[in-house]
């Protein structure tokens, strides 16, 4: 993407907030594979349901800093900063949540949860990905993304330089 000039359609058609709405969707409509009783499944569907949120907030917050190419930095800067309360989730879709899916590990590390917490984390965060591989021909298009123009190149270069 980047060697080639680039860039992923913004806004996607298919954004992370639909992604995740879709999910939770998904988790509150599937009866569960092997529940010892309707509580424990409500219980274990509203903690999925909390950490998927937590995985929006989290993209939310680190989009800008840590999940964007130098180069996509100009476009976020056009498509969300200068558009007021735009969240990043509401604009980008799945390729830069799985940008944060390969941050997770990280994040977690460098958090103060406990290892069960941790454990929950990342039993959700592979559910989660099944999901996505299941339905990978709805959230992953191939036509994505775009050349980007050479005034495009060159402010983003001056944003970089700056």
């Amino acid at each position: 993407i980047v060697n080639k000039k680039r860039l992923f359609r913004i806004p996607a058609k298919v954004t992370v907030t639909n992604i995740i709405d879709q999910y939770i969707s998904h988790l509150t409509t599937t009866p569960p594979a092997n529940s010892s009783s309707a509580d424990n499944s409500s219980v274990k569907k509203s903690l999925a349901v909390e950490v998927i949120r937590g995985f929006g907030d989290y993209f939310n917050v680190s989009l800008g800093s840590q999940l964007l190419y130098s180069f996509e930095r100009y476009q976020y800067k056009q498509d969300c900063e200068s558009a007021g309360a735009v969240q990043p989730c509401d604009v980008y879709g799945s390729q830069h949540l799985l940008r944060l899916m390969l941050k997770i590990g990280d994040y977690l590390s460098a958090s103060k949860f406990s290892d069960a917490h941790v454990k929950l984390v990342e039993d959700q965060l592979e559910d989660f990905l099944v999901y996505l591989n299941t339905n990978r021909s709805m959230f992953f298009m191939k036509k994505s993304y775009y050349n980007a123009s050479p005034e495009y190149v060159q402010k983003n270069a001056k944003l970089i330089a700056s």
